[in-house]
């Protein structure tokens, strides 16, 4: 039996039809079923049969499809440890990050982790911060830095940082020097406020707001980086950690805005683990170092 066959006879179980899976295994359909005919000739049963156009699997096939999926994920994992046995890896560390610590903190903690440790495989995972609690639980992945601390009593939670959240509009293309003090009460009448862009903090901050500015409109955002581009944009203005804001601010692109009668929050990063594998303890050790926590 071929590899290559079952990897073939799952895409076209996936997609129903031998031009797509031709398309996305980037072969030519005759290649296709040829993968499929040689299969079903091995094995010594018919996999598929016709259906107008597409294609639908016989109970064999059925019965046959988590057998070859198991098949090929076992393969595939075999050759990638053995892949990374040859270039000197010898343990793994598979990590769960939120999309807003992936692109701010994670890329400098990562290079400065693998420089200290080349033996560890890193892996990263970017998840919201909801489903990287799940993972961790199920053992998809080893170690998880989130934004909100899970509900999950079987995990050990430790926060390790807090970021200021702060108040950000778009910039008017003057001088930042000589512009004139943002009208607040203006800017929370006649802009949007784009909100939920974090998972923790949200649900206390509006209730503030809506106090204070009854008549505001909001629109949900829930990725940071988007409503840091509809800001830029001129579409409304929000609140965000301010580590997820340095280039911005620095360049100029987007505006802080002092909010004194609103008592702002903190955004919270959380580390979470099931085991306490020694991997996550080499991890743990340096991220104590880098955040002093």
């Amino acid at each position: 039996m071929n590899i290559n066959w079952l990897r073939t006879f799952i895409t076209a179980a996936e997609t129903e039809n031998f031009r797509k899976t031709a398309e996305k295994l980037y072969m030519a359909q005759p290649t296709v079923t040829a993968h499929i005919k040689q299969l079903e000739r091995d094995i010594g049963t018919q996999f598929f049969r016709r259906s107008g156009r597409s294609i639908v699997l016989t109970e064999a096939g059925r019965r046959f499809l988590p057998h070859a999926r198991s098949i090929l994920s076992s393969y595939d994992r075999s050759t990638h440890d053995l892949l990374a046995w040859e270039q000197g890896y010898k343990r793994k560390l598979n990590i769960a990050v939120s999309p807003l610590l992936a692109v701010t903190i994670l890329p400098y903690i990562v290079r400065q982790f693998m420089e200290r440790h080349v033996d560890v495989e890193v892996t990263v995972q970017v998840k919201d911060s909801k489903e990287i609690s799940e993972m961790i639980e199920k053992g998809e992945a080893d170690l998880g830095l989130l934004q909100m601390k899970p509900l999950q009593k079987t995990l050990f939670v430790k926060k390790i940082k807090e970021d200021d959240v702060i108040c950000v509009c778009p910039h008017d293309g003057g001088d930042i020097e000589s512009s004139p003090p943002i009208d607040v009460r203006n800017l929370f009448e006649n802009q949007t406020l784009f909100t939920y862009n974090h998972p923790e903090y949200w649900d206390d901050l509006l209730s503030a707001i809506h106090a204070k500015y009854p008549k505001i409109r909001t629109m949900v955002v829930t990725q940071v980086h988007i409503t840091k581009r509809f800001i830029e944009e001129g579409l409304g203005f929000s609140f965000l950690p301010k580590i997820s804001l340095n280039r911005e601010l620095m360049e100029g692109r987007l505006l802080e805005v002092r909010t004194p009668e609103l008592k702002l929050p903190k955004a919270s990063t959380y580390i979470i683990i099931r085991e306490d594998t020694e991997e996550n303890r080499l991890f743990q050790v340096f991220l104590k170092e880098y955040f002093s926590y």
